[in-house]
């Protein structure tokens, strides 16, 4: 992790040409920088989805659509099908395929495949292992709006390098496009280094809203327990074990109304926001957090 952790601040100090620069982050969406999806191609992709969830799936099947897609430049079937090369489901093992994938949706400028080539030269899969690429490719990955590429900036720089700001913006960025692992994390800092309790807490409800489970069984323990200097609540904690139920029994499952089916209480010291008024209440609005 160091390594990572050196490349990075040489990239974001020094840049490829070795003169200092300020790094200013701008918070770019993935919705507004990949390529448009062919409808066509969209369809196939869609199809060989839920033929990969059916067990035992056909592999074979699978990989057929993702390559009629590819043909059309669907950069998520580019995606799917270089792991079915990494593993060689469906398909004969390939890892050269893969990179191949891997870099035309660079050549396209999808942020996907930027992550995935910093993942890629990181691992010295397929390519010659470089820590300094793979945070050249991170960077451009974040920098065009990849949430799981922002996700991996915010923690690094959280973390590791101590740019706590920097790194709860790359959070933020990401959590606005609707990732769910953006909005645990988030919780995991406001909790963790923050300690500001009932804003983890309504990250860890939105992570579970948009279907990640382990943000509804954060909030189950909390009340279960009485953690964080909650009351304990059985009803609280109930509720949301069968919500950490359903969605294990289907990981696609969405709750956009969670928050307002099951609201959480304030927390007896903080209220609903340790840096605000006591008296203060959620309205809301995207700005409230």
């Amino acid at each position: 992790m160091m390594t990572t952790i050196k490349a990075l601040l040489a990239v974001v100090l020094l840049g490829s040409s070795g003169f200092s620069m300020a790094y200013d982050f701008k918070c770019v969406h993935e919705k507004d920088t990949a390529p448009p999806l062919d409808q066509q191609a969209d369809q196939w992709f869609k199809q060989a989805r839920v033929l990969s969830k059916e067990r035992p799936a056909d592999w074979s099947k699978v990989a057929s659509l993702y390559q009629q897609a590819v043909e059309k430049n669907h950069w998520k079937a580019m995606h799917n099908l270089a792991e079915l090369y990494l593993r060689g489901d469906g398909v004969v093992k390939d890892t050269n395929k893969a990179i191949d994938l891997y870099l035309e949706m660079v050549k396209l400028q999808v942020p996907l495949g930027y992550y995935d080539m910093s993942v890629m030269t990181k691992r010295g899969v397929g390519v010659v292992q470089s820590d300094r690429q793979s945070v050249i490719y991170l960077l451009k990955a974040g920098d065009v709006g990849s949430p799981i590429a922002q996700v991996r900036l915010g923690n690094i720089y959280i973390y590791e390098a101590k740019k706590r700001d920097l790194g709860v913006s790359y959070l933020r960025c990401a959590a606005d496009q609707n990732d769910a692992s953006a909005n645990y994390e988030l919780a995991a800092y406001y909790k963790i280094v923050d300690r500001n309790y009932p804003v983890a807490m309504h990250y860890y409800q939105s992570a579970a809203a948009l279907g990640l489970e382990k943000g509804s069984l954060l909030i189950e323990n909390t009340f279960r327990d009485g953690d964080f200097g909650y009351v304990k609540n059985e009803k609280i904690a109930s509720a949301y074990s069968d919500i950490s139920s359903r969605l294990y029994k289907d990981p696609d499952l969405r709750l956009p109304n969670l928050a307002k089916d099951y609201p959480l209480p304030p927390h007896p010291i903080q209220g609903y926001h340790a840096d605000k008024d006591i008296n203060w209440k959620p309205t809301g609005r995207d700005d409230d957090y």
